[in-house]
């Protein structure tokens, strides 16, 4: 795993805002988002129902563009891209991993963690084809490889998902309830698997999630609630670190008086 003491950035954002207009009604979900994700971290994005999440990783992915506030990646603010480039940016440096998996149903598992590539390329290689097969070797499914995905088990799906997400080699993954769907040997299989793989290749993974037991076992967490960040805990081995209560009453035992007290604290 690569040194924690010595990573570099990889995303900024920067007070994003995202108000939803219909009419004259607007609909304020973002209230000036902050947080920098690391190289080669595993975090957790928690909070209620309606707190921004799913928004704010819709924005993260560039598949929404935020009202206002700024995205940086890899050295380059995104909103400033033309629509190609930022196409070929997300396609390139950023993989996905949906909840519903999301897999072409009559196309084999093999050509669904093929299909990052071709769409990036215009068409199947020799070599997308091997390192798919290197993929789902690695999630332990080489013996499905050939079976469609109507054919696949609820964990097997999620496993191939996982799979295609790394295709194209992203920097970072952004994963929306990834073991949402699975029951909890399935979730803890899965969530070790995206462990193994960030350990193994430096990825940085962003999850959103309501599993407090697999936000535990992130090494940072970063909590939201009414559209802004209210807290951004890296696991130190303290207790402060290690609990996140969806209610708010863990904040007193990291000694606030309320939960916006830890908003930049403990900043990675």
């Amino acid at each position: 795993m690569r040194d924690t003491m010595h990573r570099e950035s990889l995303l900024e954002v920067a007070n994003v805002h995202q108000v939803f207009r219909e009419k004259d009604f607007e609909t304020p979900v973002l209230k000036g988002v902050s947080f920098t994700l690391e190289r080669g971290e595993m975090v957790a994005l928690l909070g209620p129902s309606g707190s921004g999440k799913s928004t704010l990783l819709t924005i993260l992915g560039t598949l929404l563009t935020p009202t206002s506030g700024t995205l940086r990646m890899l050295g380059r603010e995104l909103q400033s891209l033309p629509e190609k480039a930022l196409s070929e940016f997300r396609n390139r440096h950023i993989g996905f991993i949906f909840q519903f998996h999301h897999l072409l149903p009559d196309f084999t598992a093999l050509e669904n963690v093929m299909f990052p590539n071709a769409g990036r390329v215009g068409r199947e290689t020799p070599a997308a084809r091997e390192r798919a097969r290197m993929l789902l070797e690695r999630v332990g499914l080489a013996d499905r490889m050939n079976y469609r995905a109507t054919r696949l088990s609820g964990g097997q799906k999620q496993r191939v998902a996982i799979a295609r997400a790394l295709m194209n080699e992203p920097e970072l993954v952004l994963a929306d309830e990834p073991t949402g769907n699975l029951d909890r040997e399935n979730a803890d299989q899965a969530f070790a698997l995206m462990t193994e793989i960030q350990r193994e290749t430096g990825t940085t993974f962003l999850l959103s999630t309501h599993d407090r037991e697999l936000a535990e076992r992130c090494e940072r967490r970063i909590y939201m609630r009414g559209g802004v960040v209210v807290s951004n805990l890296r696991d130190t081995g303290s207790q402060a670190a290690r609990v996140i209560d969806h209610t708010g009453a863990a904040y007193s035992r990291a000694g606030c008086s309320r939960p916006g007290d830890l908003t930049g604290r403990h900043r990675a």
